[in-house]
């Protein structure tokens, strides 16, 4: 019988950038490998506010008391990287692709609060491209849970193909949001996304990944020119929301489509669903879609 391996305690989040090179040094199989249940915990984290007014500024949100929606996983990153890391993780870090994310706040998080931040894996599938992790992030304050999120990644590997647009895993952002007729009674908000958004989100995160931040550095992995973070994305539809996204307690689900190249001229758009959900989706001046996901009252 296998034996979990321990939970890894740090005083401190490491430094990301250290967790980056880390990463890029890492030499690991592509073959299929099984992941166990792998945790990395901080039990005393106050955010940096020079890091937060950068993030504010990046992402367009207002001054306020509170934390923004998205920022704790921001906080988190590091010890993301660090589990992703750990020599039991079968894979390499770069060429993990971020495809699907799930926010709970179930409430405003003060902005010098001491929070514990623990991290884990679980939960693995195979899907037609690969296979899919479920990355778990848990915030408490005095005890007491704050947030939560459950990010998913998806690990292409030799010989899978490609997965038809109308195939989703369970839990995915439902599809008829591509679509959707509501959709065209929105009043679009068109967005000009400059060329060093990927380096002043990386101000802003830590997150200085090759891809974010030029052409020269992005073309290596398959981008003819640096792509915006998916979670600055996030971050900027969850700004542009405004009221809608102060609430105490919000769900905020995420689903990446495609690469958002920069610079780029793309279009927000917001639906209203039923009462207390928003449904928003950002798109290229084209149409094809770089991110969809829906906004709801309550946990």
């Amino acid at each position: 019988m296998s034996v979990s391996p321990p939970v890894l305690e740090l005083a401190e989040p490491p430094p990301l950038a250290r967790e980056l090179l880390r990463a890029a040094m890492a030499r690991r199989p592509a073959r299929p490998g099984e992941v166990p249940r792998l945790e990395v915990r901080v039990n005393h984290l106050t955010p940096d506010p020079r890091q937060l007014a950068r993030y504010r500024e990046v992402c367009g949100f207002p001054e306020r008391g509170d934390l923004p929606l998205p920022f704790p996983q921001v906080l988190a990153a590091p010890l993301h990287l660090a589990l992703f890391n750990r020599p039991e993780f079968p894979y390499r870090l770069l060429g993990m692709i971020h495809v699907r994310n799930l926010i709970r706040q179930y409430r405003r998080l003060p902005a010098g609060a001491a929070l514990s931040v623990r991290v884990w894996l679980e939960g693995q599938r195979e899907v037609r491209q690969g296979r899919e992790l479920d990355l778990h992030t848990f915030v408490e304050q005095d005890g007491v849970r704050v947030w939560s999120a459950v990010t998913t990644m998806l690990r292409r590997l030799p010989g899978t193909g490609e997965r038809p647009r109308d195939e989703r895993p369970a839990g995915a952002t439902a599809p008829a949001l591509e679509e959707d007729p509501i959709f065209a009674h929105s009043h679009p908000a068109p967005w000009k996304v400059p060329e060093d958004t990927g380096r002043r989100y990386a101000r802003a995160s830590g997150d200085y990944n090759p891809i974010h931040l030029y052409g020269l550095t992005a073309r290596p992995f398959g981008f003819p020119r640096a792509i915006a973070h998916g979670m600055w994305t996030v971050g900027r539809c969850v700004a542009e929301l405004g009221e809608a996204a102060e609430a105490p307690a919000l769900t905020l689900s995420s689903e990446f489509r495609r690469p958002l190249l920069l610079p780029s001229r793309v279009v927000f758009q917001t639906a209203a669903l039923e009462a207390g959900e928003v449904a928003y989706r950002v798109r290229s001046e084209e149409g094809p879609l770089h991110v969809m996901g829906r906004l709801t009252l309550g946990t």
